[in-house]
């Protein structure tokens, strides 16, 4: 098997990925899951997802320190440290997953420690935090917040949406639609976005060109099956410009071609099966009309569906006749329903 030594080092980056639950992700695992890849596309998939894992791969340790750090920082306490963190109250409210659940523990430990608190969850105040660990399309946060603000939250208060980091419009696009939420509902709710890192990835429309997303040039029209897919009148695409421009995800050289594989297997998957919905697409789930969300983003815990349906769609052990059993997955998603 060639690329060895690529294999490796995803292994070793993915390694214990949510905690063995999917069996052990050794190099070999990485070589069955590029083994799919036509031999000449291997090296480049290898090089370039490697690449991204060593940068935007958010380990356990990430956990930790993004909630030792938020405790710190002012533009959450905003110059009242004690007093903020004997007084505010974590939100418990997403609907979807457990990463909330996972990181207030953690903070809720590290408050406990430090202030010898015994409530923090669910208590009455004008302080909140919602906790989370990225924000993609904003989407889920969207959904935990709204029933919160008209049905639960004060009047008058503030509220702390923590991450780890975010996509520029996601995060964008979400803030405006809680305001709105908030003034339609007659309440005086002042939201504050923050993050422990400058972790926020670009996927504005405005700058395709820069983009920190899967966004692939107009090379994928010659593909087969993409006119099955996306020859629609009311399907207006827009293609990355292949400008050679330099990114800090992805590799200049290569980007065009990287991401021209990835949407030609996303393509592939979708043909797997005959029950694909409107917002499964080649590089990711997305509501919104396009080729799919194409996060670069992965976490410890689960790989998000926003990401290229290459890097985790499929399941070794479903049975010869399920669509799941013809593709291996690298980081193989857990859903919420299971």
């Amino acid at each position: 098997m060639p690329h060895i030594e690529e294999c490796s080092k995803i292994a070793e980056i993915i390694d214990g990925y949510r905690g063995g639950e999917f069996g052990t992700y050794d190099s070999s695992h990485v070589e069955r899951w590029i083994a799919q890849f036509d031999e000449d596309e291997q090296e480049t998939v290898l090089l370039e997802t490697l690449k991204i894992l060593k940068r935007n791969y958010i380990t356990a340790d990430n956990f930790t320190q993004f909630v030792n750090a938020l405790i710190d920082s002012d533009s959450v306490y905003n110059g009242e440290k004690d007093n903020y963190w004997r007084s505010v109250s974590l939100l418990d409210i997403q609907k979807n997953g457990n990463s909330q659940d996972e990181l207030n523990d953690v903070l809720v430990q590290a408050l406990s420690e430090q202030y010898s608190l015994s409530e923090v969850i669910g208590k009455e105040s004008d302080e909140f935090i919602y906790l989370d660990d990225f924000i993609f399309s904003g989407n889920r946060l969207h959904s935990d917040m709204l029933g919160w603000i008209v049905d639960s939250a004060p009047n008058e208060c503030r509220v702390c949406v923590i991450t780890i980091g975010w996509y520029i419009y996601g995060q964008w696009s979400t803030e405006q639609k809680l305001k709105k939420i908030a003034e339609e509902s007659g309440k005086n709710i002042k939201f504050v976005f923050a993050s422990y890192t400058e972790f926020r990835l670009e996927n504005r429309l405005s700058r395709k060109d820069y983009s920190e997303v899967f966004w692939p040039t107009d090379s994928i029209t010659s593909l087969d099956d993409y006119d099955n897919w996306f020859r629609n009148e009311s399907f207006d695409p827009k293609y990355r410009q292949g400008n050679g421009v330099k990114n800090k995800i992805f590799s200049s050289p290569r980007r065009d071609e990287y991401e021209r594989i990835m949407f030609k297997y996303g393509l592939k998957i979708m043909g797997f099966s005959s029950q694909n919905s409107d917002v499964v697409k080649p590089l990711g789930y997305s509501t919104f009309r396009g080729f799919g969300f194409g996060s670069t983003v992965f976490s410890f815990r689960n790989c998000p569906n926003n990401n290229p349906l290459a890097f985790w769609w499929g399941d070794p052990t479903a049975s010869s006749s399920h669509p799941f059993s013809k593709w291996y997955p690298l980081l193989q998603r857990k859903t919420y329903g299971s």
